[in-house]
């Protein structure tokens, strides 16, 4: 259920944090100059960009590399296809992590810049690497109980396999238990 409370304290951020860069701004053009502070702003936004282009290039390579290395290896171990593909999946997080960084640079603005900064310094992308991580599996988890409104169903196949999966019908919330077979489908004359 999405409420209007629900939803004006999703919005809350995207209304609150150009109020508070417009603060900062203000409050550091006072402090520096305003001159000064534009320069500050203008190299946040290029060193963002330089960020994501070089970051963009770096994971391409490493992906490749890895691939490539793959191939020349013929890895047919199991154990050793999923260490290859945790170590894919760890470079292309720090990459999108990387990469988050360079667009929160380019965001005008001290609060977004430091936030960046954040993602792109390697002593602290794992952490913030694990934050989204668990923000991420929150989400998904949530989205897969969708607030428990979720029923049992078996799907009865033709070669009589039962496959074990859940539906969602909000209607008629709690679980279901219907251990009959489907009708027969009906043949048009």
């Amino acid at each position: 259920m999405n409420t209007p409370l629900r939803r004006a304290i999703k919005l809350l951020p995207i209304v609150a944090l150009p109020l508070v860069e417009i603060y900062v701004i203000s409050r550091v053009g006072s402090a520096i100059g305003a001159g000064n502070t534009f320069l500050l702003i203008l190299a946040g936004i290029v060193v963002g960009a330089l960020v994501i282009r070089y970051e963009g290039r770096r994971v391409l390579t490493r992906l490749r590399t890895l691939g490539e290395q793959a191939q020349r290896e013929g890895r047919s171990d199991p154990a050793a296809m999923a260490a290859q593909g945790a170590e894919a999946g760890k470079a292309a997080a720090d990459a999108g992590v990387v990469v988050l960084g360079g667009v929160l640079l380019i965001i005008p603005g001290f609060v977004t810049d430091a936030l960046g900064l954040l993602c792109v310094l390697p002593f602290t992308r794992p952490l913030i690497r694990r934050l989204i991580g668990t923000f991420v599996a929150a989400k998904i988890a949530g989205n897969a109980r969708l607030g428990g409104v979720m029923q049992d169903i078996r799907i009865h196949r033709p070669d009589g396999k039962i496959v074990q999966g859940e539906v969602v019908d909000p209607e008629h919330p709690g679980p279901r238990h219907d251990d009959d077979p489907p009708p027969p489908p009906k043949l048009l004359p």
